[in-house]
């Protein structure tokens, strides 16, 4: 499964957008079991360092339309209110 441990997340980012920075990839895979739900994760990650072409490139990847709408939401939500701590 494709998950942000792919794509070289670091303690900063992963504090900012899961809420902790003590994750594992065994323990976001037992957690979070569906691929489509880890696209968003890794949409969040990408919108976080403002890469917005390839955080749209994830967000894509995600066929349903209330997911994305739902999903995606909340990922930035919990960054940005991470951020503003």
């Amino acid at each position: 499964m494709e998950t942000v441990f792919d794509h070289n997340i670091t303690k900063k980012e992963m504090e900012a957008i899961l809420g902790s920075p003590n994750y594992t990839r065994e323990r976001l895979e037992s957690v979070i079991k569906s691929q489509i739900s880890h696209y968003g994760i890794i949409y969040s990650l990408y919108t976080f360092r403002g890469d917005h072409k390839t955080a749209k490139k994830y967000a894509d990847m995600i066929p349903d339309t209330i997911h994305k709408i739902f999903g995606l939401c909340n990922h930035d939500f919990a960054h940005i209110n991470q951020s503003h701590k």
